[in-house]
């Protein structure tokens, strides 16, 4: 009976750690149904795993600004698809393409950015049809 009770309490455990690696990737945060574009300057780049963020300064129509911080994935991800550290600075002038939370908090997943080059990026599967479909 001992090791009966012994290997359900193993079980459990794995089960429950397992369920949180799930929860981790969920992007019930954002609303998917939704993409707003926003202009500003970049204040803070955030190269790091598990996830890049970047943080900008945009300008409300009153004049005053917001601070938004756009989610992308990974930066082993980021690079295997030519996505650099350097390709968006403190300072720069960028638009991005998101999927805004779903709470209204200002922010949001990275879909596109048009860079300070006037080139674009897009992220994968959203991203690219965006791309696709503004033909960048």
């Amino acid at each position: 009976m001992y090791r009966i009770a012994i290997r359900f309490l193993i079980v459990s455990l794995l089960g429950s750690v397992s369920s949180l690696a799930l929860a981790h990737h969920s992007f019930s945060m954002f609303d998917q149904t939704k993409q707003v574009t926003i202009a500003g300057k970049v204040t803070e780049v955030q190269w790091t795993n598990p996830h890049v963020w970047i943080f900008l300064d945009v300008a409300k129509p009153d004049g005053s600004t917001e601070h938004w911080g756009v989610e992308f994935t990974s930066k082993v991800h980021l690079t295997r698809r030519n996505f650099t550290e350097d390709m968006l600075k403190v300072g720069d002038k960028v638009e991005f393409t998101l999927n805004p939370y779903a709470s209204g908090k200002t922010g949001g997943r990275f879909v596109a950015v048009k860079l300070a080059t006037g080139q674009y990026y897009c992220d994968v599967g959203a991203g690219q049809s965006f791309c696709a479909d503004n033909k960048k």
